[in-house]
């Protein structure tokens, strides 16, 4: 796990109030349990990967069409669904990430 020696002790007492309660979730498994508190820990311990949001780019609206800017199709047509990232993975989501309209 990430060191979390760097916490004063006001956050170590509130990642161990947070370690103590995730351990009572019996809906997830012990690896996302352990998984989870990894992630906050290292996080709070400045041990994490910082964004660098000057690199993340706003699509435009050639690539994102907007809803009302759609055509009603007049034949049939495939459309995919898909949600990325994993975080609803790694904090317990087992439904499904992408749906599939025809």
């Amino acid at each position: 796990m990430a060191s979390t020696a760097t916490l004063n002790s006001i956050e170590a007492q509130k990642f161990e109030n947070l370690r103590s309660a995730v351990s009572g979730f019996n809906h997830i498994s012990a690896n996302e349990k352990s998984d989870f508190i990894n992630l906050v820990g290292r996080y709070l311990s400045g041990e994490a990967e910082q964004v660098d949001w000057s690199k993340i780019k706003t699509r435009t609206d050639d690539i994102v069409v907007p809803y009302d800017a759609l055509s009603l199709f007049s034949e049939d047509k495939l459309v995919v669904l898909k949600f990325n990232g994993g975080l609803g993975t790694t904090m317990g989501c087992t439904g499904p990430k992408y749906v599939v309209l025809t």
